[in-house]
């Protein structure tokens, strides 16, 4: 409240002497585990014993409270921790009201706070459950009184109301010395008194503490049956002013001065009630002597400007310095005068003197109960205090039950935020518990456990309030966690397409798990889809899988036998072993290691470029023209031999230059291909970032052929495969020009071949003659999604579609030069399709077309898919044939699969694709 921001300032200066240690260096201290502590002086003097109860709340230990109690407001919150403070306050409370006759209640403003109403009210409770238990605990104190082991305390003690002056309003607070001085300068009105503000406030507000008190019974007739009593005839409400103590003659004189001086019009009133009749009265100087008004009046004229008759004739009646003499030292006098009536000390001692003499009698009406009022020794009262103090404020025993229930009602009935949360919270966990249990399949794993979790935690967020709100988030997240493991956990294991076992928590057969008590059963997530063939003639159910060889080998094997194991197919290169005990090889998890493949050393890719190049198969081909998918893929090291002539683009076409061999090109080393290895084999899947010399135990890609290409009919479509959305079962043409440069090669291959009809007329430039024909190559790239529909693609982001009299206006063009997308929505809207086959119809004529897929499931630094390692030649297809290559149906890494992007979010196209470079041209040679 004042100096030092501590409330005993009052009774230190009562007493004397400071009798409590606190300064603003050191403040009080207190034990920061209850933030509560109680200090204590003995006058044996005055035979008084003064208890400072100090805590969080005084002034002085403010930022320290706050730095101790910074981890339980970030942890619990402002409502938790101020119940705790609260309680500790009580607690201590309870013991103060136990063993004093009068309490002094501090408070910094000038008007009452109601809350202390529910406080009193409280500790009165709580101190009639204890009173027998206490009793007890006093009855163990050598020489105590019957009355005090019999009531629980020294007597019904009084409680005196201590406010501040500091937030009054200025007319009430300011004792002006003019009013004192007038009143003491006129002797007509010597003994009239002017009514005190500050006398009447207290008046006001004794009669408003008194009426809330007895109107919430805190205080009745009979104190005995009251937690205090206030006092019949007697203040019990004091107003502190500030420094009303020690009031200093110079501040008084100052205030005086500057009162005096602060306006004319007040000189001029004041000094006329100041005037003792001595009009020739000199005022003595440092320079000298003024007489009479003239000094006074020659000051005021040369500070004010101005002079009047009315000053004049005043000052020359007037000794302004006997005046003003007067005038302080009768202000002085009645300060103190004043300050005696209103003291402090006076209004403290009259209740301890009571104390000390006849004792309290605060009873009211005709029908008072008996009386009971102890002064003990004081040895007696310090064995007293000290059981008291332990039994409110120590932790109870588990024996003393009674103890607990007491203290814990103290808890209910103080922590009143902490109480309304809790019955608020307990309304919502059920609720949140039934949101938990709604819908729960026998069997789920964690991730469904925690969508469930979140959405109990989303209804306890909408009921519940307050601080017990963690602690009921704790409680609800340990009893779903028991519903989960109460037999209801399930397998936790996705498959390759990203669904969950359906199972219990099991074994597999092939499990190495030495938890006996799980079943063994394998795999199921319950989940069946629609997929085809090899070549698409026959549709079946397949079973979610959770291996890569069910999904990619084992499943078209199946239907290979009725169906595709008649016709004629390419067999990629797999794992031979040479010994009977092979393994997998060791391979490093990161996938990083792609661009080792794509660039490890110039020398490396030049050397395939130039084994490419100088293959037997493709004696005098080059390309000509960005627009060939062929023209080059150097991740694979398929590069078409070396370019020459000029680029040529006829509408849709393409056009490629024939010339002679490169007879050098076919004698070139091929020792540093790496042979594939026997005795260990690939674990995974192909791809670019696979170690070389290593290779699958079976192919997750299969490439057959249909028949001849007179299959497939531009006019029909695709023909006996079921399961194509009308008007996309149609392969789009691609128109390719070939020139022909070496004259004396190509009639004997137009010869073998028996096409010379394919021979355009002669065309002549600065070169010479040139033959040029023109093939035509029908691609389809066919997507299927899980509802076994098919469909093709007439460009990278849109689908093909006919019209109704099978009229096809789009070319391959854009289908063979440009990333296909790995994955694209269906047409049926409820499901994304995938690419799994590309069909390829070559021409008759004396060129192969080449294939080199490479799918990247998944973007940047996924690797890329292959059938066949990187140092192999590109796949040549025969001509006048229907081809099919059937993609894999998952892909999986060493990091593990890769999952086809959520459908509800946006992806990029380089999401997932098949890279450009899928396609290519190679003359057909003759072996004579």
């Amino acid at each position: 409240m004042d100096s030092g921001g501590c409330k005993a300032t009052a009774l230190e200066l009562m007493v004397g002497r400071k009798i409590f240690q606190r300064n603003m260096i050191q403040p009080l201290s207190i034990d920061f585990d209850t933030m509560i502590g109680v200090e204590g002086y003995y006058n044996p003097v005055r035979r008084t014993i003064y208890l400072h109860l100090t805590g969080a709340y005084d002034t002085s230990t403010l930022i320290s409270s706050l730095e101790a109690m910074h981890q339980q407001l970030q942890d619990k919150g402002f409502l938790m921790a101020w119940s705790s403070l609260k309680l500790g306050y009580a607690r201590s409370l309870l013991v103060l009201f136990s063993v004093s006759h009068l309490l002094l209640l501090c408070h910094p403003t000038h008007v009452f706070d109601i809350s202390y109403i529910h406080l009193f009210r409280t500790l009165d409770a709580i101190r009639s459950k204890a009173q027998n238990c206490l009793a007890e605990v006093l009855r163990q104190v050598p020489g105590i009184s019957k009355d005090w082991v019999s009531f629980g305390r020294l007597c019904s003690p009084r409680v005196l109301f201590i406010f501040s002056s500091r937030l009054l309003p200025i007319q009430i607070t300011s004792h002006d010395n003019a009013s004192v001085q007038r009143t003491t300068v006129n002797r007509t009105s010597r003994n009239s008194t002017v009514p005190s503000p500050l006398r009447n406030l207290e008046l006001a507000l004794e009669d408003q503490i008194y009426r809330l008190l007895r109107k919430s019974r805190v205080i009745t007739n009979i104190s005995a049956n009251s937690l205090f009593a206030l006092p019949n005839n007697q203040a019990y409400v004091y107003i502190m002013e500030e420094n009303q103590e020690e009031i200093p003659a110079s501040s008084l004189i100052n205030n005086t001065l500057h009162k005096l001086c602060s306006s004319q019009d007040g000189i001029i009133s004041d000094l006329s009630q100041l005037t003792l009749g001595s009009s020739n009265k000199s005022i003595n100087t440092e320079g000298g002597s003024i007489r009479g008004g003239r000094g006074m009046g020659s000051v005021l004229s040369s500070r004010t400007g101005w002079e009047s008759p009315a000053s004049q004739s005043i000052l020359s009646d007037t000794s302004s310095a006997d005046a003003l003499s007067a005038s302080i030292l009768a202000g002085v006098a009645t300060e103190r005068k004043r300050n005696l009536e209103h003291s402090f000390n006076v209004f403290l001692q009259q209740h301890i003197d009571q104390a000390l003499g006849k004792g309290f009698d605060d009873n009211v009406g005709r029908h008072s109960g008996p009386i009971f009022f102890q002064v003990p020794r004081a040895g007696v009262w310090f064995d007293a205090v000290n059981r008291v103090y332990k039994f409110f404020m120590g932790e109870p025993s588990e024996k003393d039950t009674k103890v607990k229930q007491i203290l814990g009602s103290l808890q209910n009935l103080v922590e009143t935020e902490v109480r309304f949360s809790d019955a608020r919270c307990a309304k919502a966990l059920p609720l949140a518990i039934s949101a938990y249990k709604d819908g729960l399949p026998p069997h789920y794993t964690q991730m469904h456990h925690q969508e469930k979790l979140d959405l109990a935690l989303n209804v306890l967020s909408a009921q519940a309030r307050g601080p017990m709100y963690e602690d009921y988030v704790t409680q609800l997240e340990e009893a779903c966690e028991r519903i989960w493991q109460d037999g209801r956990m399930g397998c936790e294991t996705l498959s390759l397409t990203g669904n969950t076992c359906k199972h219990p928590r099991h074994r597999t057969p092939n499990d190495p798990d030495d938890d006996s008590s799980l079943p063994v059963m394998t795999h199921n997530s319950g989940v069946v889809y629609i997929s085809f063939c090899n070549c698409g003639r026959r549709q079946g159910q397949r079973e979610d899988s959770f291996s890569v060889k069910t999904a990619n080998h084992t499943f078209y094997q199946q239907l290979a036998e009725s169906c595709c194991s008649r016709l004629e197919s390419l067999h990629f290169p797999t794992f031979k072993p040479s010994v009977t005990n092979a393994k997998a090889a060791k391979v490093d998890g990161s996938e990083d290691n792609e661009m080792e493949i794509e660039g490890p050393s110039a020398v490396s890719r030049d050397s395939r470029e130039q084994i490419d190049s100088g293959t037997p198969h493709s004696p005098g081909l080059s390309l000509v023209g960005t627009g060939l998918s062929g023209s080059m893929n150097n991740a694979t090291g398929t590069v078409a031999t070396r370019m020459t002539g000029e680029q040529s683009h006829m509408g849709s076409q393409v056009v490629i230059t024939l010339t002679k061999d490169d007879t050098k090109a076919i004698t070139k080393d091929r020792g540093i291909i790496r042979q594939a290895s026997t005795t260990e084999y690939l674990p995974g899947m192909l791809h670019t970032a696979s170690p070389p010399g290593l290779l699958p135990r079976w192919s997750s890609w299969s490439l057959c052929c249909l028949g001849p290409s007179s299959l497939y009919s531009h006019n029909a479509g695709i023909c006996e495969q079921p399961g194509f959305l009308p008007g996309t079962n149609f392969l789009l043409p691609w128109d390719v020009t070939i020139k022909i440069e070496d004259r004396d090669k190509w009639p004997a291959i137009a010869d073998t071949l028996g096409k010379k009809a394919l021979l355009l007329k002669n065309k002549k430039n600065r070169v010479g003659d040139i033959h040029e024909f023109s093939v035509k190559i029908f691609l389809g790239v066919e997507y299927e999604c899980v509802r076994g529909h098919r469909f093709m693609m007439a460009t990278p982001d849109r689908h093909l579609k006919a019209s109704p009299s099978g009229l096809v206006k789009d070319n391959a063009t854009k289908i063979a030069n440009a990333d296909m997308p790995l994955y694209f929505p269906c047409p049926c809207s409820r499901g994304g399709g995938q690419l799994m086959r590309l069909h390829v119809v070559t021409p008759k004529a004396p060129v192969n077309v080449t294939l080199s897929p490479q799918v990247q499931p998944g973007p940047d630094p996924c690797p890329r898919y292959i059938p066949q390692p990187c140092s192999s030649l590109p796949v040549k297809l025969s001509a006048s044939a229907y081809w099919v290559l059937r993609l894999p149906y998952v892909y999986v890494g060493d990091q593990g699969p890769h999952y086809p992007p959520d459908p509800r979010h946006q992806t990029p196209p380089s999401f997932a694709r098949l890279h450009k470079g899928c396609y290519g041209i190679s003359q057909v040679t003759l072996d004579r």
